[in-house]
């Protein structure tokens, strides 16, 4: 941790709260407090989206609101329940090689980010910056979900390219109160969570504390390891949010959070286009399909072929075997994790063995000060994000005891068999400050100016126990990525007028400058005068982990939307943005870091060194309504977006002749053009007293313009305009929801009452890449509850996934590995799926007081 960001975090937070205290105490409140973020005016729900508070029916964006109520009648607790109540949204575990919770990568309207470290759709607590989408549910019982799609970036800034999710938390109540509910279920599922809240000082100084803790066994047993269960998760987590009002014109909100997760191995499969026989000569994994070097196909899969070597095409089958990894944890591989060696610092919280342990720190403090009655308001929103992660997962991803290991015979204490498993750490750190003054007096102007500033910091390794198990080898230097650091300022503004009692201007906008770093890796770094003159960059020498170069991007970032209200129940409107995305991946530094087999390599895939930012100017027609009396409640949108200077990974696998060690070569290229398309609707509907139906759904269409990847023409052969007209791959380009709720009241209890709930989603196939070749097939989950309430008592009993749908949530191309590693070097030749949480039973119990 630099000293100098907890320096900054400091002295922003405590200059920004002491001067405005100073202006609360010496001034008398003339202007009256804000409404709690909780309010609902009508049946509508008030949101945040444009920095203040509006109803949702009244905001000209599209947005996808949860309320409280809503998110515990779902069911939802973690970042794909979101993604399953909310078409239009698609979420990605696997890009990695994994299907775990140290990698959610979001799509929202089919924009799906290609790398690990950008991200297209910006995750926001309170409106603060977070670490990762995941974090985003460590929050217990929030106040509402937003999910707002479409360019945010005139009021989120950064990563808000696609959309923006932000979790709003409740305040504390007035009066001392709390809640505490627990749950039971299948498959070990235990989940207990408390809040307590009440005033300090009457009127002055309130808390609230949150807590909760969950656990769970996963759906799949562990083929080669039949003790154990693949998707175990385990989080603890805390929250404490303090409300200080010393007058009506001030209101003070400090935030702190921790959590801890601590999961097993991850959940997935993997389905390949070969066939792989074991030392024995017996067949290893029998649901591999399709041939080794072109020769037994195994009927029920569709295969292609290229060159001889085929590859999955078509749908993607189901398995034909249980998941299986090779997680072995004895001596050998706890000296390995107890190696400190050229590893991310862990503060002693670094996994232990197969699986993932994360640790994760949030604090935020905003302030708001009303200027008097001239209807101005200054507000200040600090925050702070430390989220740490380490996992170790079994790459191969099937079982690969049968394949000797070659070494074992002459490097004493190895591994007797081949596996491949690979350690990921990472450290993500950001500080965010914003300040802006808001002007709202009840006339027809409202206006707003700020400026913010986000420093975000990530240090991260990838550390081969493969090498250390299979040939003795310890993690080296160039385990440790190069660190990535981009340094944001913006200002912003926005004036809406409105010209008639139904017609409203707004023009937004954002002057942003993305200044991005770029590091030497762990093995330092040497630049040539030629590699200096082929990619502009300082040659000479430098220290393992410093930086070298360093450059800024500014861009203005602009909204205009007019909307127009038809009738007091009704809006339409009309809007036109710019955005771009500037990844803290904005550099490939990793080849330059390396031997000259890797620079080379890098080479070949057409790894540059800068990589531009992704633009995007999207145009949106919509419209908002809420009819028969409120009973029935309309959204919808159409937008249109082009989409230019995409990111794509590419990468390439070898062994490194010059230290004969097995690696992997990775950057990012800005790919080509994708027009983008989309239609969305939420209906909200009561057609009698006590029976309540929400439907929603999304149709959006991608069509690629242009394109390139070496890895999928390697594969394919498809290349040039054979990608044009595609849809972009790993998002679903039809979606749907369809919940309905009846309660009905207990006879003879007066404070009696009964609910019976189900929900079903449904999200379409997802391609594997931009050839389309290759697709996961559509998938629709059902959940029920039931239960009753008596006073502050309630009890439900609940199902997910009642039908047990086993079609994949997400995929992705990887590396097929073997002991030979012919078939990595050749092709991709298998795909790692991510298995969804079966059918689990459970009931809950709560009490509020």
């Amino acid at each position: 941790m630099k000293n100098g960001k907890i320096h900054g975090v400091a002295t922003a937070s405590t200059i920004a709260l002491a001067s405005v205290l100073a202006l609360g105490f010496a001034q008398p409140a003339l202007a009256q407090q804000s409404a709690p973020a909780a309010e609902q005016t009508g049946t509508s729900i008030v949101v945040t989206a444009r920095k203040r508070e509006e109803t949702l029916l009244e905001t000209p964006i599209a947005i996808t609101a949860l309320s409280a109520e809503e998110i515990e009648q779902r069911g939802i607790k973690s970042i794909n329940d979101v993604v399953l109540n909310t078409p239009g949204i698609n979420v990605s575990n696997t890009n990695s090689g994994r299907n775990d919770r140290s990698f959610q990568q979001i799509s929202l309207r089919g924009m799906t980010p290609s790398t690990t470290s950008s991200t297209l759709t910006a995750s926001f607590l309170d409106g603060v910056p977070v670490a990762s989408a995941t974090a985003l549910m460590s929050i217990t019982d929030p106040e509402r979900i937003e999910v707002l799609k479409g360019p945010q970036n005139a009021y989120f800034g950064r990563n808000a390219f696609a959309g923006a999710i932000n979790i709003v938390t409740k305040t504390p109540a007035d009066e001392f109160g709390g809640a505490i509910s627990a749950m039971v279920g299948t498959r070990d599922n235990f989940d207990i969570s408390g809040a307590l809240e009440g005033p300090l000082v009457d009127g002055v100084l309130g808390v609230r504390i949150t807590g909760r803790s969950m656990s769970k066994s996963g759906s799949y047993v562990n083929q080669a390891d039949p003790n154990q269960t693949l998707g175990d998760q385990k989080t603890d987590v805390g929250t404490i949010q303090f409300v200080f009002t010393p007058s009506s014109a001030l209101t003070v909100k400090a935030m702190g959070m921790y959590s801890r997760d601590n999961d097993g191995p991850s959940a997935q499969g993997m389905v390949s286009a070969y066939e792989l026989r074991s030392n024995n000569g017996a067949v290893n994994i029998p649901y591999f399909s399709g041939s080794n070097a072109g020769s037994v196909v195994v009927p029920g899969q569709a295969n292609c072929m290229l060159n001889g070597l085929p590859y999955v095409c078509g749908a993607v089958p189901g398995l034909m075997a249980g998941p299986a990894q090779n997680t072995t944890s004895d001596a050998l591989l706890g000296s390995i994790l107890s190696d400190p060696t050229n590893r991310i610092d862990s503060n002693g919280i670094g996994t232990r063995g197969y699986g993932l342990r994360r640790e994760y720190y949030h604090f935020h403090l905003g302030i708001d000060y009303e200027l008097g009655d001239s209807g101005l308001t200054l507000s200040s929103l600090t925050g702070y994000n430390n989220e740490y992660y380490s996992e170790l997962a079994d790459l191969d991803n099937y079982d690969s005891v049968a394949f000797a290991n070659s070494a074992a015979a002459f490097i004493p204490g190895v591994r007797d068999y081949w596996s491949f498993p690979y350690l990921v750490e990472r450290r993500n750190k950001d500080f965010s400050q914003e300040l802006r003054l808001t002007f709202e007096d009840g006339g027809p102007l409202h206006a707003m100016f700020g400026a913010s500033y986000l420093d975000t910091d990530v240090d991260s390794g990838l550390v081969s126990v493969f090498n250390y198990e299979t040939y003795g080898v310890s993690p080296n230097a160039g385990a440790l990525s190069p660190p990535q650091q981009v340094k944001t300022i913006g200002v912003f503004g926005s004036a809406a007028y409105d010209f008639t009692d139904a017609l409203t201007l707004s023009v937004e906008g954002r002057w942003q400058r993305d200044k991005v770093y770029a590091f030497a890796g762990g093995r330092g770094l040497t630049i040539s005068d030629d590699a200096a003159s082929n990619f502009n960059l300082p040659s000479g020498s430098f220290d393992p982990l410093t930086s070298f170069y360093a450059k800024t991007f500014s861009n203005f970032l602009p909204r205009v939307i007019l909307n127009y209200d038809v009738s007091p129940d009704m809006m339409v409107y009309a809007s036109w943005s710019k955005a771009v995305n500037v990844s803290v991946g904005s550099f490939n530094t990793s080849f330059l870091s390396g031997t000259q087999a890797e620079f080379e390599a890098g080479q070949s895939i057409g790894l540059g060194v800068i990589v531009q930012p992704e633009k995007l100017t999207n145009y949106e027609v919509g419209l908002k309504g809420s009819f028969l009396n409120g009973d029935l409640q309309v959204t919808s949108a159409f937008y249109l977006a082009d989409w230019s200077n995409q990111h794509n990974t590419r990468s390439v696998f070898f062994v490194d002749p010059a230290t004969d060690v097995v690696t992997i070569v990775t950057g990012v290229a800005n790919s080509g053009k994708t027009r983008m398309t989309g239609f969305e609707l939420d209906v909200l509907a009561e057609p009698f007293e006590g029976l309540s139906i929400t439907a929603s759904g999304a149709i959006n269409s991608s069509s690629i313009r242009s394109f390139s990847d070496p890895a999928i023409t390697l594969r394919t052969g498809l290349e040039g305009d054979e990608f044009r007209g595609n849809q972009l791959p790993l998002s679903s380009k039809y979606s749907a929801n369809l919940g309905m709720m009846y309660t009905g009241q207990i006879p003879d209890w007066d404070n009696g009452s009964w609910f019976v709930r189900g929900d079903a989603g449904y999200k379409s196939k997802q391609y594997v890449d931009a050839g389309n070749l290759t697709w996961i097939k559509g998938r629709t989950q059902v959940n029920a509850r039931v239960g009753f309430s008596y006073g502050d008592v309630t009890v439900e009993g609940f199902v997910t996934n009642l039908f047990k749908n086993k079609q994949y949530t997400s995929v992705a191309q990887n590396a097929l590995l073997e002991p030979s590693f012919f078939l990595a070097a050749q092709s991709y030749g298998y795909l790692n799926l991510a298995l969804p949480e079966l059918r689990t039973w459970g009931i809950k119990a709560g009490y509020k007081f």
